[in-house]
């Protein structure tokens, strides 16, 4: 049963990645204007969450 469990976390983890990052290049599609109503930060400002040298992990926001 341990690794069943082990396998369903690593594609919970997996999933949430694939989901928040196509969040992600949705907003960044969006024309400036709208990126700036809704509070998304400038590009320059928002270091990818796909970059491994950010230094942050990526959580499921669930």
């Amino acid at each position: 049963m341990f690794g069943f469990s082990l396998i369903a976390r690593k594609a919970r983890l997996w999933r949430a990645q694939q989901q928040r990052a196509a969040l992600e290049s949705l907003l960044m599609n969006l024309p400036r204007e709208l990126q700036k109503d809704i509070g998304w930060p400038a590009p320059r400002e928002m270091p990818s969450l796909r970059s491994p040298q950010t230094g942050i992990d990526v959580h499921p926001m669930l």
